[in-house]
């Protein structure tokens, strides 16, 4: 117990005074064998995954991502929450949100693990896959996940109300920064929003802001460890493994306009000989 309970400190201790020693450990057995990187790469799936759980469970339960009205539970779901004496709609509303909660992180680490091996690929540098993969498991387990924490804290806490007010203009006004330069007239359904102003921002607001924007430069610079020491690659390259991370919700954002545009062509293909 007592071994168990220093690792997790220094674990921690690690994560925020030294990312290097978590991003870059251990990574030299995937140039073993075959049977040494299949035993690491379930051992990096298993470890993610339990991030993950470790991540959603606690702020399903506080009430992150919960939804409305979810209907009535399937009869395996309902024979589990009677079997455990709990509410089989309650039950049912928290596997929802909790599938919501972890899909959500999951596909942000898919996209953040496409970009970041590409770039190093690009570069030349690639030590391999499982060097890619190891880098975004700890990165995205320990400070994406801090991102996504602090933004649905925003989202949900009255106290800060202006900050969560400001994070929300700040990414419409980047979506439509993307779609005023592909040249469509997309329109997202809240509409364009109105500047917010800051002078009626909370210290609860300001420290959260604070919050958000230290553990995104953890993140990022997490990346930048894992390409430098897990690929060996150079600094200049490091960082353009950094900067394809983050150009990476531009790609995103272009990918839904792509599908938004390609989904109202196939509507008005279908219609348009009903009209005729």
């Amino acid at each position: 117990m007592a071994g168990s309970s220093f690792r997790f400190a220094r674990y921690g201790y690690s994560a925020l005074f030294d990312p290097s020693d978590i991003v870059s450990a251990n990574v030299e057995v995937y140039g073993q064998t075959r049977r040494t990187r299949l035993y690491e790469a379930l051992r990096l799936v298993t470890f993610y995954l339990f991030n993950l759980f470790l991540y959603a469970v606690p702020i399903t339960y506080a009430g992150f991502g919960a939804t409305g009205e979810v209907g009535a539970p399937p009869a395996v779901v309902e024979s589990v929450a009677v079997s455990v004496g709990t509410d089989p709609v309650s039950g049912w509303q928290f596997l929802l949100a909790l599938v919501q909660n972890c899909t959500f992180l999951f596909a942000a680490s898919a996209l953040t693990f496409l970009t970041f091996h590409v770039a190093v690929w690009l570069t030349r540098n690639s030590s391999g896959v499982l060097q890619s993969i190891h880098t975004v498991v700890y990165s995205t387990g320990i400070y994406l996940a801090a991102i996504f924490s602090v933004t649905w804290y925003l989202s949900t806490s009255p106290a800060i109300s202006v900050a969560d007010d400001w994070l929300i203009w700040v990414q419409a006004e980047f979506i439509y920064a993307v779609i005023d330069a592909t040249g469509t007239n997309l329109e997202l359904p809240s509409g364009r929003p109105e500047p917010v102003d800051l002078t009626e921002i909370t210290r609860s607001g300001v420290v959260a802001l604070t919050g958000l924007f230290v553990a995104a430069l953890y993140y990022f610079y997490s990346l930048y460890l894992g390409a430098r020491h897990n690929h060996h690659s150079s600094r200049s390259a490091s960082l353009l493994a950094v900067g394809f991370v983050v150009a990476s919700p531009i790609l995103f954002v272009l990918g839904s306009i792509a599908i938004a545009l390609f989904l109202d062509g196939a509507i008005v293909a279908h219609t348009t000989p009903i009209l005729l």
